[in-house]
């Protein structure tokens, strides 16, 4: 009997490590599948939001925000017309990417760039990191001189690294984008 209960125990032992190690696997996997669309349209939700609450009209109709350039940095085609103007812009690689979109205001009175990368693997991420750095320095060249409110938007600018995905916010209120970012990819 107590070797049929040592052997029960055992199995059990064996059986929730099994279990525990299977759940942290699903969650690394759940974390590097959530899709860039996935990300994206929640912040343009918020973005939407935001631009609502001070009574901007109809910021997002059809799930595209009015007053921004939005554009699918890998997917070539008449959709995205801007990407490989963004891509030389932000010096990024095609390459290094699985998926990126990048968000920015339409007018140039307004600084707000929200970039958002998912790197082919892991070891193209801080070269990512550095590229939206440049962007980050050209942002402060531009809007420093110009329009002080936007350069104080620039200067609270996040750049943020989870696994292979990287978020670059220049944005009124980035811990809100942020916070998006960070939920998405628990």
């Amino acid at each position: 009997m107590k070797k049929v209960m040592g052997l029960t125990g055992m199995i059990a032992i064996i059986l929730l490590s099994l279990i525990g190690c299977s759940n942290e696997a699903a969650n690394k996997a759940g974390a590097s599948g959530v899709s860039i669309e996935e990300i994206v349209g929640a912040i343009k939700e918020q973005i939407g939001e935001d631009l609502t609450a001070v009574g901007v009209a109809d910021a997002l109709k059809d799930g595209v925000l009015q007053a921004y350039i939005e554009s699918d940095l890998v997917k070539k085609d008449e959709a995205n017309p801007d990407s490989d103007f963004l891509m030389e812009k932000l010096s990024l690689n095609v390459d290094d990417l699985e998926e990126g979109y990048v968000i920015a205001a339409m007018m140039n009175i307004n600084s707000d760039e929200i970039i958002l990368l998912k790197a082919k693997d892991e070891s193209k991420v801080d070269g990512l990191i550095e590229a939206l750095k440049k962007e980050k320095e050209a942002q402060i060249n531009t809007w420093e001189q110009y329009l002080p409110d936007q350069y104080e938007k620039v200067k609270n600018n996040i750049i943020k690294v989870k696994g292979p995905y990287v978020i670059y916010i220049t944005y009124e209120h980035p811990e809100k984008l942020e916070k998006i970012f960070d939920d998405k990819l628990k």
